[in-house]
């Protein structure tokens, strides 16, 4: 008999202690359910106002060219109703300090239609080709429309990259949202900066590849780049991935195009808005000076 109380004690104090440690795990994934449901909407929230944003500036860029393109168009039509006239008026009669000459139509246009008017046309038609055919609007102007920068301030000498080397994006387009974009931007002081960068918002630990094959030159930690990771592909351009979790190469290692170098984190000093400031940190130097990344990953 006492054998068998015995039993039915244990078995209900193990039946008790499982009651209690399911609740408990039930309690903890609610807690944790509601935890990323919170997380998820204010990430979904971010990323719309981000895709407004991004409108908005479309907008804003498509009826600045359609200005500029009707100013050219006008200052085309004036200059080809000039040359009209002038051929539609072959004889026309000059004073010179020495006697009157009758020009003929061929010499009368060249009267009007000097070399320097005949370049100027040129470069107006030019200029019209490059609106028409413009696909995009580089961040640099983007970024123009949003911050104007007071004329007290002292201008930043902007670089001009020329695109003649292929990136790809270091980080998988569906696994990241860009937070932070080249160019001007305000500090939490209210201060005006420059941001050489682009910083593109992941989870903590997603991976991060070499945007072009190259060499390591440098796989370190710092107090304001955080893990750093610096590719030097050739005599011109090189690389610089910060803010990393983990560092997955070492400094001399070759790397191919799309390799796994590392994960994103938020190391060293980052701009937190929310909870998480994981991102990552992607500068291209073309011939030592930091460029548009935008103007290298947009093909």
């Amino acid at each position: 008999m006492k054998y068998i109380k015995c039993s039915k004690n244990i078995a209900i104090s193990l039946y008790v202690s499982l009651l209690v440690l399911t609740i408990v795990l039930a309690v903890n994934l609610i807690q944790q359910y509601r935890f990323f449901k919170q997380e998820n909407q204010e990430l979904l929230q971010v990323k719309e106002s981000y895709y407004q944003h991004i409108d908005m500036l479309k907008r804003s860029l498509n009826a600045s060219l359609s200005t500029q393109l009707a100013d050219v168009e006008e200052e085309i039509d004036r200059s080809d109703s000039k040359k009209k006239n002038a051929q539609a008026n072959p004889q026309l009669v000059i004073d010179t300090v020495k006697n009157t000459t009758v020009l003929t139509k061929q010499e009368h246009d060249f009267a009007l239609i000097n070399p320097e008017e005949e370049d100027k046309l040129h470069k107006i038609k030019h200029r019209l080709h490059e609106f028409k055919s413009a696909a995009s609007l580089t961040n640099k102007t983007m970024l123009k429309k949003m911050h104007q920068v007071p004329s007290n301030k002292k201008k930043i000498k902007r670089y001009t990259p020329v695109r003649d080397f292929a990136f790809a994006w270091p980080v998988e387009l569906s696994k990241f949202w860009l937070s932070s974009l080249y160019g001007p931007r305000r500090l939490s002081n209210g201060k005006m900066s420059f941001h050489y960068a682009i910083d593109m918002a992941a989870l903590k630990g997603t991976l991060v590849k070499a945007a072009a094959a190259g060499k390591v030159q440098a796989s370190i930690g710092n107090t304001g780049y955080g893990n750093c990771i610096v590719l030097y592909h050739n005599e011109r351009y090189k690389t610089r991935y910060a803010h990393l979790d983990t560092i997955l190469v070492n400094t001399g290692q070759t790397v191919k195009k799309g390799e796994v170098i590392g994960t994103v984190g938020d190391t060293g000093f980052v701009r937190k808005a929310g909870k998480d400031a994981s991102h990552l940190h992607f500068e291209i130097y073309q011939d030592g000076e930091r460029v548009n990344p935008l103007h290298f990953l947009f093909t």
